[in-house]
């Protein structure tokens, strides 16, 4: 991509938040232009309206702006006979406001478009969800609201953007998470979701006008994230993947973040020559590209390495350089105490103790600052709260007044029919009620009986049934015992006494050591896992579908719930709930992939698990209904949930399972 403006392109595909710098590595106009032969050949007024808006778009990211009005406006015109277009249009259209500053506007349009596209399910509808989605938390963001962003990624965009079957998409989307995690410092998270985005970006076929762009900043971002994680190894080979692209290119500015990272991976392995030339590979790169937030970063990390070199001149040299060119006080800040450290180094003391004084007077007036603002900001929401609760007096006296202007009309209306309704009324009542109260007694004292039948039989029920589960489960701890453990502790009983007799060590005897105390943690993990005890219940079940997963199958978790105060016997039922739903699963579905999901919402836990295996006959499995079945439904009830399970032969199977806590 090679000219794009910043703020546009932010706003529409980057989920970065501290690159707002707008990356070019080969020149799409070829891809451009096939779009544009399609879109004067295509017949379909549908499809030609739909790609002009795409031309709008991508001639808008090109500064080009003949044609993105052109286009747009043969959009706009094209559009009115399809209602999925029309829906469509209000986010393309919605980069006016961003034309005219007007930034509310944009958040509007947006939030209009997503709800007018939740009721399509087409892939492309998916699409654009997922694009606005992440296009109104990036401005979440920048009101300081970072958690809403996180939210709507990780539970909104990317599974609707999985819908969409476009990687390209879930890959920008898995990286976007993946950086608020690097930006709070959650390094090991962020890898989850950097893997994420680089097994997509790999996968994606569809060519794009940032395919290779987004591939070759997720290496770049990955490798600094790996690196920092002090992954060597795996760092350095995915420089080396992105270095063997971007030598093609060495006037692209994704050299900038290239050589940052390739400086920070021998930084951190006290490779400070070769750092210090990758940095300043980096800082020539970043100059020439005028991109002075990827100058900053390069100019800082050579100056720490320059500070452990006690190159103190040019140390002090890059730091008075970030002083002056940066925008932020914030950053200033630092920039004062790191200077501080060069001359306390350099035994310069009251130059050290005045920029030290410098810190932290802007560390005070900061704090003081952000007190201040949070004051106004409660007396704004006080006096807010106040307002709106006399408007809401005002409107109940308003409503209330003329209620009861139209109750007396109606009293009035009504008074003399009710007159002489009421004595036929109590006459017949009178002679009802007597009728009714003696067979309301019966009637009860008969319903109460049938009551308690049901229950004592449900009762009942439920009890053989937990009874029956747990002899199955104490005769399998004892085979485990018989068969497992108790047979290599007689073999190591064996092997003690021949030892005994021949006066002589058997290095065997080590290893059957160790295979028995493995055995009898494994069967202590099945009768109550540890972690489950230590960890809590996310752990305990992530140690669970990693035990169950094989070559033939792998096991996915997706623990949603942040916080949450079970009690102890609701997690061990739950655990236990999964367990046996995993046990089905690997017992009879040949399944390749299994999904397990909790979540919450107050005081309900949802559990779905799902599975891609060979699917069964519900009513029948229902009919027959075996002990695996027969357990979690009783444990199920239990607690009071709800169970649903949906099954297609040959498609798999979906368990959903109701807990009220």
């Amino acid at each position: 991509m090679k000219k794009i403006h910043a703020l546009l392109l932010f706003l529409s595909f980057s989920a970065i938040s501290y690159s707002q710098v707008i990356l070019s590595l080969d020149d799409d106009t070829a891809y451009i232009d096939s779009i544009v032969n399609y879109t004067k050949n295509v017949k379909s007024d549908s499809l030609k309206s739909l790609n002009s808006f795409r031309l709008a778009k991508l001639f808008l990211m090109v500064q080009d702006t003949r044609n993105y009005k052109e286009y747009l406006k043969q959009g706009n015109r094209l559009k009115t006979k399809f209602p999925f277009v029309k829906d469509a249009a209000l986010y393309y259209n919605a980069y006016n406001f961003i034309e005219k500053g007007d930034l509310n506007g944009y958040e509007k349009a947006l939030l209009e478009a997503n709800e007018k596209l939740k009721k399509y399910r087409y892939k492309e509808a998916y699409r654009l969800r997922a694009i606005v989605l992440q296009n109104y938390g990036i401005i979440q963001q920048h009101k300081n609201n970072e958690n809403a962003y996180m939210r709507l990624l990780v539970n909104e965009a990317i599974p609707i953007a999985k819908k969409s079957g476009d990687y390209e998409l879930i890959s920008g989307l898995s990286k976007a998470v993946a950086i608020i995690f690097m930006n709070n410092n959650e390094r090991e998270k962020a890898s989850e979701y950097l893997d994420q985005a680089q097994k997509y970006i790999e996968s994606t076929t569809k060519k794009s006008a940032t395919l290779a762009e987004s591939k070759m900043e997720t290496y770049i971002i990955n490798a600094e994230n790996l690196v920092e994680l002090k992954h060597f190894y795996d760092a350095k080979s995915i420089l080396d993947k992105a270095f063997e692209i971007l030598k093609e290119y060495p006037e692209s500015n994704l050299n900038d973040s290239y050589f940052y990272s390739e400086g920070i991976y021998y930084a951190k392995q006290n490779k400070h020559n070769e750092a210090l030339i990758s940095f300043d590979k980096g800082i020539q790169s970043s100059a020439k590209h005028k991109n002075l937030v990827a100058l900053n970063r390069l100019k800082f990390a050579e100056y720490e390495v320059l500070f452990k070199l006690k190159n103190y001149d040019k140390a002090k040299s890059n730091v008075e350089y970030l002083i002056e060119n940066t925008p932020f006080i914030v950053d200033k800040k630092n920039y004062y105490k790191e200077l501080s450290k060069v001359y306390n180094a350099t035994k310069e003391y009251s130059k050290a103790y005045y920029y030290s004084n410098k810190y932290n007077v802007i560390n005070d007036s900061l704090n003081d600052a952000k007190l201040k603002n949070e004051i106004v900001e409660l007396e704004a929401k006080y006096k807010k709260a106040e307002s709106e609760k006399k408007i809401s007096l005002l409107q109940s006296e308003n409503e209330k007044a003329v209620l009861q202007v139209n109750n007396n009309r109606l009293n009035s209306m009504l008074f003399a029919v009710l007159s002489f309704l009421l004595f036929l009324t109590v006459l017949f009542l009178w002679s009802w009620n007597n009728y009714q109260k003696k067979l309301s007694f019966q009637k009860e004292v008969n319903h109460k009986q049938e009551l308690d039948v049901l229950e004592n039989e449900k009762k009942l029920s439920i009890s053989n049934a937990l009874i029956q589960g747990e002899e199955i489960e104490r005769k399998r701890i004892a085979r485990d015992l018989h068969d497992g453990l108790g047979s290599m502790l007689s073999g190591l009983k064996m092997h003690l006494n021949i030892a005994d007799r021949e006066k002589e060590n058997n290095p065997n005897i080590n290893e059957m050591l160790n295979d028995s105390i493995k055995e009898l943690r494994n069967i202590s993990q099945n009768l109550m896992p540890e972690s489950l005890m230590k960890l809590g219940l996310e752990h305990a079940l992530k140690d669970l579908c990693v035990s169950h997963s094989n070559p033939e199958t792998t096991i996915e978790l997706q623990y949603l719930i942040k916080k949450s105060s079970v009690p102890e016997h609701f997690k061990v039922t739950i655990f236990r709930i999964i367990q046996e739903l995993l046990n089905n699963a690997l017992k009879y579905a040949k399944a390749s992939e299994i999904l397990v999901s909790c979540s919450q919402n107050k005081d309900v836990y949802y559990i779905t698990v799902e599975d891609n295996g060979v699917g069964f006959n519900v009513r029948h499995a229902e009919k027959r209904e075996g002990m695996g079945l027969r357990n979690i439904k009783n444990r199920v009830a239990f607690l009071n949930g709800k169970l649903e399970m949906d099954s297609v032969i040959g498609k798999g199977t979906s368990t959903y399972i109701e807990l009220k806590n």
